[in-house]
């Protein structure tokens, strides 16, 4: 041991020595990014590659690894912070259409055009997972990037379905958990566009969903300069089945042929070494071959783009079958529209609330002041249970909103223990229900009744009545998550 310790110090030495470290800062409009050039020790003008965070706060440590692996092999890196985070400034953006972060990209690109030390016509870009999209935009756009590198691309329809699937086997929550998951983000994606008033009708109609060897990824056919894809056999994130029919296809559209595509086995999202692919597993390495693969080809791609074999893949992944899912929750889109679910809210609230609020009142009158009811006791009973149960369906929209903001989580979602259990309150909930209407149905009407409290009655009726497939569709009837 106390001959191996120093070795390796020396080889990291030695390593080290093969570039210098640059800090860098630049400038998409009035928003300051910085992050470090490791740009390698040479005579003359290298080339250079832009690496693009993936999701996540993200800052340029995070991709220190490869960068300085690329830079030993004579090809400068530029690593940055994610606008938001680190010492890079603006506001920090996780939600498509990623311009910010796409601009941010470009200005990275312009920065390297700028400078004496890089090959100018020789840069090229790289992205992980959602940076593999900036990438690809970036590329799209812009004729001075030479090549694109992509690890974990997301290029199929049904992604975060088939990673929630993985997350919630990681963290032992149950499918109907999942179920609420995947109906809650169906609102978060049809309510901005229902606010921005776009399409709105649309919104409300199932997509019709190409299968994975005809759909077209609208940045990805947009790419025309030489691409390397790497996935991990093992990727948790993505169906990498069919983001390899995706790609293929979408770099038709562009008449695309110079492209690679390599399914890496032991390898997880991130191209990491892992025998399982497990999302959130501590980190191991890259698998092997990973790095060098990319800097070999990123060589080839920069001094003699003519031996790069067209249409080349080596490795496979079988589809997942994630379109029959995603396609069955945008079935639901009728019901699970942000607007619909704004609108039942907005119903309940008003139903339950008021009763809850009179029930209260009426109790605390009958406790302070003893005040004896002015109506017959078996419709004053009817209105007691009426208004408890507004109460406790009020307590029932709480715990089953927080349910779902907790399950939401992409990164760490959660159930407390208690809350399991909500199903019960649920089907408790529904019973009374029944029982109340068929109670209701057989009381003597009120002769003395008004008008509007029909129709108030009426309304609260419809309420409750709402609120038991309301409580099917979010599975809150039955015995527990």
């Amino acid at each position: 041991m106390l001959i191996g310790g120093p070795a390796v110090r020396a080889d990291d030495a030695d390593a080290k020595s093969r570039f210098v470290e640059h800090p860098v800062e630049f400038h998409n409009q009035d928003v300051k990014l910085v992050g470090s050039l490791l740009l390698p020790r040479s005579d003359g003008p290298v080339p250079a590659v832009v690496f693009v965070h993936g999701a996540g706060r993200q800052t340029r440590e995070d991709y220190r690894e490869v960068g300085e692996f690329f830079a030993r092999q004579g090809i400068a890196a530029l690593i940055y912070d994610k606008r938001g985070v680190g010492g890079s400034g603006g506001a920090y953006e996780s939600r498509e259409p990623y311009e910010n972060l796409v601009n941010d990209a470009l200005e990275a690109v312009a920065l390297l055009k700028q400078r004496p030390d890089i090959a100018s016509s020789r840069i090229g870009i790289w992205g992980l997972s959602q940076g593999a999209y900036i990438a690809a935009v970036a590329a799209g756009r812009s004729q001075d990037i030479r090549f694109v590198v992509a690890a974990g691309a997301s290029v199929a329809d049904g992604t975060l379905c088939y990673y929630r699937d993985n997350l919630f086997r990681k963290y032992g929550l149950s499918e109907p958990l999942r179920d609420v998951a995947e109906k809650a983000q169906l609102i978060l994606e049809t309510l901005p566009h229902n606010l921005r008033n776009e399409s709105l009708l649309a919104t409300f109609s199932p997509k019709t969903y190409p299968s994975p060897e005809r759909y077209v990824h609208p940045a990805w056919s947009r790419v025309r300069q030489p691409v390397l894809v790497i996935w991990g056999q093992l990727d948790q994130h993505q169906p990498v089945g069919e983001s390899i029919a995706g790609l293929k296809n979408s770099l038709a559209v562009s008449n695309n042929r110079n492209w690679t595509i390599i399914v890496l086995p032991r390898a997880k999202h991130s191209l990491g070494l892992s025998d399982t692919g497990a999302i959130q597993e501590p980190w191991r390495g890259y698998a092997p071959g990973a790095l060098k693969t990319m800097t070999d080809w990123v060589r080839l791609a920069i001094d003699d783009p003519s031996r790069i074999e067209p249409m080349k893949q080596e490795g496979s992944a079988e589809p997942s079958g994630v379109l029959s899912k995603l396609m069955r929750y945008d079935r639901l889109r009728w019901c699970g529209n942000g607007t619909v679910q704004s609108l039942i809210w907005l119903v309940f609230i008003a139903v339950f609330l008021v009763n809850a609020i009179r029930g209260i009142r009426n109790g605390f009158h009958r406790l302070v002041r003893r005040r004896p009811s002015d109506g017959r006791p078996e419709i004053d009973r009817l209105l007691n249970l009426k208004r408890a149960l507004g109460a406790f369906n009020l307590l029932i929209m709480i715990a089953l909103g927080g349910v779902t903001l907790q399950v939401l989580d992409q990164m760490h979602p959660s159930c407390p223990a208690v809350l399991l259990y909500l199903p019960l309150l649920g089907s408790v909930s529904a019973a009374t229900t029944l029982g109340l209407m068929m109670a209701l149905a057989r009381a003597p009407r009120d002769p003395a009744g008004t008008t509007g409290r029909r129709i108030r009655l009426a309304f609260e009726v419809f309420g409750f009545v709402l609120f038991v497939p309301y409580l099917w569709y979010w599975n809150a009837i039955g015995y527990r998550f």
